[in-house]
Formats: C-alpha cells, sequence, structure tokens
C-alpha cells in the first residue's frame, strides 16, 4: 500500500488541510510505499524493559483492573527509577522511498513524520522537532496557520543544517545581516547581541561575561571581535523555533526577515 492510504481512510481532515498548504507533500505521500514492520527495525528502542513494563501498566488500567491513576503512579516511579524510555513507531527509508509502521495504523504525528522525512530528504537532527528541525514549522502551518510552506521549511533546513556542519559562521553573519537592522543603534551589528536583543542567553555569552564584555551592553563595538560559537548558531534555529511557537513577536520578525516565514 501507499502512504496517502492512511492518510484518506483515517485523516482525511488532515489531507485537506496539506493538500492545501503542503501539495507536494502530499505527492510524495502519494508515492511512498508502506513495507511490513520487522523486528529490525526496534534497534533504536530504548530501555525495551522499561516499555514492556509499562505497557503492562496501561493494559491493566484500560482493562479496569487498576485505575488510571494508580497506572500513572507506578509508570511515574519506574521511569524514576530506570530512566528514559523510548519506542521506535515508524521508521523511514529516504532513499528507497519507503517507510514502515509498528501500528497496523500509524498515530498521524508518527505518518507525517516518516513521511516528512522522505519528502524533505533529511535526517532527524535536521527535520525532527526533537532536535529543534524543520517538523516544528511544518506542524506550525498545519495547527497555528503560519505563512510557512514547502520554500520556507527547506530554507530553514539549508541554515540549520549549515550551521550544524560547519559552516556556522557564514550562517550568523547571514543572521546578523538580515536581522541586525531591526534594532538600528540599539545593538551593535554582531551575532551575540541579536541573541540577546531577543530575550536569549547563548551559552558562550556567561564566558565571555567573565572577561570585558557586559551582557548588558549590546552596543559596545568589542561584539564584533566575538566570533560566534557552533552550538550557539544551531541552538539560535532552536529557539526560533520555540519562539514561534509561543508566537514571540522578535522571533516571528526574525524568521521573516530570515525567509522563514512568507
Amino acid at each position: 500500500m501507499k502512504a496517502i492510504e492512511f492518510l484518506e481512510r483515517h485523516y482525511p481532515d488532515t489531507l485537506k488541510v496539506l493538500e492545501d498548504k503542503f501539495p507536494e507533500f502530499v505527492k510524495t505521500a502519494r508515492r511512498i510505499k508502506v513495507i511490513p514492520w520487522r523486528e529490525e527495525f526496534q534497534v533504536a528502542d530504548k530501555n525495551q524493559e522499561v516499555i514492556d513494563e509499562i505497557e503492562f501498566w496501561e493494559t491493566l488500567a484500560k482493562g479496569g483492573l487498576i485505575s488510571e491513576e494508580e497506572a500513572g503512579r507506578r509508570i511515574n516511579a519506574l521511569l524514576k527509577e530506570k530512566g528514559y524510555s523510548s519506542k521506535t513507531m515508524g521508521i523511514a527509508f529516504i532513499e528507497a522511498g519507503e517507510v514502515s509502521f509498528r501500528n497496523e495504523v500509524p498515530p498521524l504525528s508518527v505518518l507525517l513524520h516518516e513521511i516528512g522525512h522522505v519528502h524533505f530528504k533529511e535526517p532527524d537532527p535536521v527535520w525532527s522537532s526533537t532536535y529543534g528541525g524543520g517538523e516544528t514549522l511544518f506542524w506550525l502551518a498545519l495547527k497555528k496557520d503560519y505563512p510557512i510552506g514547502e520554500e520556507e521549511i527547506r530554507r530553514f533546513h539549508s541554515l540549520f543544517k549549515k550551521a550544524q556542519n560547519g559552516e556556522h559562521l557564514e550562517v550568523a553573519k547571514e543572521i546578523v545581516e538580515k536581522v541586525a537592522p531591526l534594532w538600528g543603534e540599539q545593538i551593535v551589528p554582531a551575532f551575540y547581541p541579536v541573541c540577546l536583543a531577543a530575550g536569549w542567553i547563548p551559552h558562550y555569552v556567561y564566558e565571555v561575561a567573565s572577561g570585558e564584555l557586559d551582557p548588558f551592553d549590546l552596543t559596545n563595538p568589542e561584539w564584533k571581535k566575538v566570533l560566534p560559537h557552533r552550538n550557539d548558531v544551531v541552538m539560535f534555529f532552536v529557539n526560533l523555533t520555540e519562539g514561534l511557537k509561543f508566537s514571540e513577536p522578535f522571533w516571528v520578525e526574525y524568521a521573516r526577515r530570515l525567509g522563514i516565514l512568507g
């Protein structure tokens, strides 16, 4: 079967929105093949014994053998004792144009996540919302009606990926060129003042602040001499997507000036 069949049968309302906002995404879903789930796809599971016990308590609660509250207490105690666990619900083979799902009917978020991998041809660190990737923008377009389409998500991916891959100074320069004019003479046109003006304190600023630069003085020309740290440039985009989630005006304007909002 094809991935589009899940949307047609189980998520027709979402399909209508996708056809309007992401028609190329829908075309991709029509050609993606869904292959059977195999045991080896579960290699990314974390703490399988924890997953099994969580499912045990959830099954008891669903069967009415214990209350939902009791199941919640048991699961919270388990996670506190054993730590984080995760279960692989889907997998995408980007080059082959194939996906596979653990459940007979995948949750909508899992379905769109895996289709997105194939459509945008990006791995988790660039696409996944877990890492602040373009998937967050995709959902904002669907749920909050942001002016975000294919072009804007690919633009975001391009900048985000370049920052991750060591071209962070080039990306930081572009950020400053596009965004610093917003502030006029309130800040010196440099990467860290741009970040601080939006209310975010990058990690490296703490090291800089221990020296001669005052993190509250954004007009000091010495900021131009501070080379942006790669991790901070990457985190700029993570903070940008978070800012868009909450409609924070500075981050919304930053996104617009960077071509991430239409």
